[in-house]
């Protein structure tokens, strides 16, 4: 029958691989719900705390486990069932966990806490079996095994004199952090290379800002939505009086009655006497030169007009 409730821990595999990490969870439970005493041999536990034991029990064992154990009541008898069983892992684990700590070295690992987490395991491990692994041989084994090409670095941290795993692990850690930003920085911005000004995005975000600022329904700087304003529109919107030119403009009609108009002046088309620019005595020889001239041709004209029959 599957297990209902919420499980604490992972339940005891029916091939025991787990059986250690099993047994290190189920005892401070035990010990919390005090009733340890209920897996010791000939106790005298109420009956109630022996229920409460063996249920425990049952619940974190494999669907198969707990068909195999189904008629064993007392929590005592399970507990020393399950260890005369699954507690020959010290003997099968030891040969597989002294191999994995010859071969494990610290060159083998991209980053710093997964070799952390395999150093604790198979020390661990090995304490389990029976042959504990100090703290010297745990950094011994971390200097011996850097890279060929970071030589120079077990040296290093051998002169900082520490005493305990952790530490050298934590001074790792933090050289590998500050390793990943300096790459970091180097790759965001190459050597020689200048950083970009910062008025860029503030020119950016400026235009932003107006390009919004002109969006809705209400009406914008030049009564038009939708368009932004252009300082050269400025005057083109300016009220004219009617029959008023505006100024620098000039019509049609008003070129060709320039062009027209004769100064009076200098007796020249093309511009007015207000803006003639002949001298005054040039002016007066012309006009004395052709003074005369207009009767003699009228005369002329008049008399051969009475002679024609």
């Amino acid at each position: 029958m599957a297990n209902i409730e919420k499980l604490q821990f992972p339940a005891l595999k029916i091939t025991g691989e787990n059986y250690v990490g099993w047994v290190t969870n189920v005892k401070p439970y035990l010990v919390m719900k005090k009733i340890t005493e209920t897996i010791v041999i000939g106790n005298k536990s109420p009956p109630e705390h022996i229920a409460e034991a063996i249920i425990f029990l049952k619940k974190h064992l494999d669907e198969s486990l707990t068909h195999d154990y189904a008629n064993v009541e007392d929590p005592a008898e399970l507990w020393q069932t399950l260890k005369e069983r699954f507690d020959n892992q010290r003997q099968i684990n030891l040969p597989h966990a002294l191999e994995e700590w010859k071969n494990l070295r610290f060159q083998d690992f991209q980053k710093v806490e997964d070799y952390n987490s395999a150093v604790l395991r198979i020390v661990a491990l090995l304490k389990y079996c029976g042959n504990p692994v100090s703290e010297a041989e745990m950094m011994n084994k971390t200097y011996i095994t850097f890279h060929k090409q970071l030589h120079f670095l077990p040296e290093i941290y051998r002169k900082c004199g520490y005493t305990r795993f952790s530490e050298l692990m934590v001074a790792l850690m933090l050289a590998e952090k500050n390793n990943e930003l300096l790459i970091k920085n180097h790759n965001s911005r190459p050597t020689g290379a200048k950083a970009f000004p910062e008025v860029n995005a503030t020119a950016i975000e400026n235009s932003e800002r107006r390009k919004h600022a002109n969006r809705g329904h209400g009406r914008s700087f030049n009564n038009k939505r939708g368009k932004t304003y252009n300082p050269k529109w400025r005057g083109s919107n300016k009220w004219v009086r009617p029959g008023q030119v505006s100024k620098g403009k000039e019509t049609q009609e008003d070129t060709t009655q320039k062009r027209e108009t004769v100064c009076y002046r200098c007796l020249c088309k093309g511009h007015w006497s207000r803006t003639c620019r002949t001298p005054s005595h040039l002016c007066k020889l012309y006009q004395k030169s052709t003074k005369g001239k207009a009767k003699e041709v009228n005369l002329t004209e008049n008399v051969g007009r009475d002679l024609i029959p």
